[in-house]
Parts: structure tokens; sequence; C-alpha cells
């Protein structure tokens, strides 16, 4: 704990620095960074514990101007910044303040702008003291008490609502996606970019134009061996990630042959190694071993006689007729046999201490399903006319389990106080994610639907109506 002595008060480690922050940033004021501007905190921001920026989603005006969203990092140290390594992490792209301690004699390093803290903190008699908020620094949707069960049940639909508005949006996206390249490029595409863990779903996207639906079917159609070997390859070679393409990467005789193979076929190259995040991305996230998932869910041969478009339809109308996904879901998750290549490698020459299996989980598979498969099933559906896929793929998001908690979802429920029990399907967990990135991360309480249920019931009736108007709007962006 942080010693104080004559009102001299001073951090003793970086947490206890955030904590004061976290206390003080909205009370105390006008900050100025180093580059002389005016800094007014609407929202300090939110402590994650994960690897990246100390601080997410500060919202804050500079200069008067409008509220913007960034990132921050804190450091006791100034000089921290670059002693470690965050001026050549791209985690840390989107940190747009350098809190500091105190800034010190010396002139700021290159980095994001510097906020010394010392001048305001300093003389605080305990600012990280748990002592009560001031009017108005609570967020609308907060509650002081817990939810009774009518309040709750009224809360979870909303945020129900929600999700069914999001998938909305995501099929009216995806309805764009198909006029533009085809229901089986559009496909292709979409289930690529889910398969992509956040920081790469760009990447895996581009990819899946590059390597695309009638070539990897191409490659696939090679017999189930030599095809999976051939499509993997050139998935491979074409993102820049085989060892022959990136400086230092150890090849093995996995890699070796992969490499030869790419090469028979033309080492197609679309992407390079610097395309791609490997920093702050957990192993099994890697992009070579989504790549050799990918590869092993691009060749599957789908039902006899029908396309893969067609058998990913018939599959959505199945799951909603037996109200159970089971199977569609075990559809897009991918085992390996434990003496495999990729259940014992993270990536080309480094062998994992004990096997890995699952390349793709069932949480994993889940993300298929909400974010490539019931949109594009949605959009099918309202481009034919067929009414019946658009319900479907509805029943299919209600009746899913939702995938793990992140971030941003835990945060929704903490923001709301609501506990989590009750709210693990998937529509529910979509509505939380719609909720934080429409209104709550750039702090929007005045138009965001919950700050308006927490103050009446009638809200659910607004929040049903948003719902139900026109999807047009997810047209403009990707949710």
């Amino acid at each position: 704990m942080a010693q104080t002595l004559s009102g001299d008060w001073r951090p003793a480690s970086e947490a206890e620095l955030v904590a004061a922050w976290l206390r003080q940033a909205t009370r105390r004021g006008p900050w100025r960074d180093s580059a002389g501007r005016g800094v007014e905190v609407i929202y300090p921001g939110r402590w994650t514990g994960l690897p990246g920026p100390d601080l997410r989603d500060a919202v804050v005006s500079i200069d008067g101007g409008p509220a913007r969203r960034l990132d921050l990092e804190v450091h006791l140290d100034a000089a921290d910044w670059r002693r470690h390594g965050h001026h050549r992490d791209p985690a840390y792209a989107g940190v747009g303040l350098h809190l500091v301690w105190d800034v010190g004699a010396r002139a700021p390093e290159a980095g994001p702008p510097q906020l010394a803290l010392a001048p305001a903190l300093a003389a605080a008699a305990d600012p990280v003291a748990p002592d009560p908020l001031p009017d108005g620094h609570s967020l609308p949707c907060a509650r002081p008490a817990p939810l009774d069960a009518k309040s709750r049940r009224v809360i979870v639909a909303a945020i129900e609502a929600q999700g069914r508005r999001r998938h909305a949006e995501q099929a009216a996206v995806m309805e764009s996606q198909i006029a533009a390249l085809g229901p089986d490029q559009a496909l292709h595409q979409a289930i690529l970019r889910a398969l992509g863990y956040r920081p790469n779903a760009a990447a895996f996207e581009a990819l899946g134009g590059c390597v695309t639906s009638a070539l990897s079917e191409a490659l696939a159609s090679n017999g189930e061996v030599a095809g999976l070997g051939a499509l993997e390859a050139v998935l491979m070679g074409a993102a820049g990630l085989l060892p022959m393409q990136r400086r230092g990467a150890p090849a093995d005789g996995y890699a070796r042959l992969l490499q030869r193979i790419w090469q028979s076929y033309g080492s197609l190259t679309c992407l390079r190694a610097a395309d791609w995040t490997l920093q702050s991305v957990r192993p099994a996230n890697r992009p070579t071993r989504r790549i050799a998932a990918a590869a092993r869910l691009l060749s599957r041969a789908p039902d006899p006689g029908m396309t893969l478009v067609e058998t990913v339809l018939a599959e959505v109308r199945r799951a909603a007729d037996e109200s159970d996904p089971r199977r569609l879901l075990a559809r897009f998750q991918v085992a390996e046999a434990p003496d495999a290549y990729w259940a014992r490698h993270f990536d080309f020459g480094r062998a994992t201490r004990r096997p890995s299996p699952a390349l793709v989980g069932a949480a994993r598979a889940r993300e298929i399903l909400v974010n490539a498969v019931l949109p594009f099933a949605a959009a099918v559906g309202h481009g034919r006319g067929q009414s019946d896929l658009p319900r479907a793929s509805a029943a299919v998001l209600a009746a899913l389990p939702g995938g793990t908690w992140n971030q941003d979802s835990r945060y929704m429920t903490q923001t709301l106080g609501i506990e989590r029990r009750g709210l693990g399907g998937a529509e529910a967990q979509q509505g939380l994610l719609r909720l934080h990135r429409r209104w709550c991360r750039d702090k929007r309480c005045a138009a965001c639907p919950m700050a308006r249920c927490v103050r009446s019931e009638g809200a659910v009736t607004a929040t049903a109506s948003d719902v139900a108007g026109s999807a047009a709007a997810g047209r403009a962006e990707i949710a």
C-alpha cells in the first residue's frame, strides 16, 4: 500500500496508480498532457487484466473537441514505454495517452503523449479510498441494488432483443456480400473470417478472397489425403506463413513437404508474415494452426449430390426443426488424432508439451455459426424469398449455447449489475456485444436502450420496436 506522509501520496505499484486513476480521473482536472493539450476525462477506461494496454475504451475530450475513444497505458516510469517494447508491439497501436506518475525533467520519448498524474494526486489524502462516487458519475444503466425477479426478466428480454437485432444486421451485411461475390464465395470468406481470432479476422478474410471457394474445391478434389495436403499447402503459402517465407522460422519435415507442394502449384502468395498478428495471441489461436483447421473444414465433402451451400442450408433447417443445434455445431468442429502434426504443434517446428487435438473446439464452432453460417442462411432466405430460412436461423441462434465469456460481455454484465446466470445463450451474448459496441464503448449513454430500460419497465416495448425496425441500418456496418 502506498504511504501518505503529510498529504504526500505516492503509489507503491502500477496497479495502485491504475486504481487511483479510475477513482480520480473524472474528479480532477483539467488535465494537461505533454503535448500541451487540455484533456477532459469523460470515462477513465476499464482495466481488463489481459495482455495489451492497461485500460481500454477510455473516453476523453481533447482541447474541448468531440468525445473520442482511446486506450491508455500506465507506468510509474515514463521510460517503461520503450523498455517494455510497447513502441514495436501492434497491440499498443490504439494507445492515445501514456499515463505516468511523473514525466521528469527530460523531454518525453517518442510514443503517445504523456499525462503526468503526480501533480494532481500527490496532494490527495488517499486517492484510492472507496468513498462514494459523486452525483452524475455512475452510468445511467447501473443499478445500485440487486435486481428483483421482475426487473431481471425485463433486462434479460431487452438484452436478447439486442441479440436478435445484431443477427438481423449481420444478415443484411451478408446479403450485400452475396450480391457482390455469389453465395459460395460469400460463405467461404465468412467462414474464414470467423476462424480468425479477432486480431487476424481481416487477414483471414483476405486469404479467403485469394484462395477462393472454387480453388479450394478444386484442390480438395484430389482425394482425401492429397486434397487436404494440397489445400493446406496453398493456404499456408498464400498466407506467407511457410517457414521459407519467414526469416528464422524453423522448418521440419512436415513444413518442407508443404513447401514442395505449394511450389508445385505455382507458389501463390497473397499476404506476408507481417500482415498477421502473432504477439499477444494464445498459441492455440496462432494463424498457422487456424489455417490448418481451415484446410480441414474446407476439404470436407458436402452431403452427396449437394454443394457446400446447399448442405449448410439443409443443416440449419434441420437444427431448427429438431430444436437441437448439436449436429450443426459438430459439422464445424475439427479434431486431429493425438499423434497428428497439428495436435502436437502450434506452429512449424515448435512442438507442444502435450497433445492438443482440438483445432476448432465447440467455442470457436459457435463463433462460426453465429457470425457466418446463421447470418448467411438468413441472407439467402431474404434473397430467394424463402422465409423459412430467416426463421430457422433465428431459432437456431435462440437455441444455441453461448460461447466463452469475453472481456466485453463480462464488462456489460458488471456494468448492468446482472448475474451471468440465465445469460449463457448465444442470443443474449450477442445482445451484450451489440450494446457494448454500439453504445457503451463510446459511452453514448443518452442513446443506449439499457439506460431507458432501468428507468422504466416500459423500455422493453421500446427495445422490441427497435428490433422490429428495418435491418437496413446493418448494411452500412459489419457489427
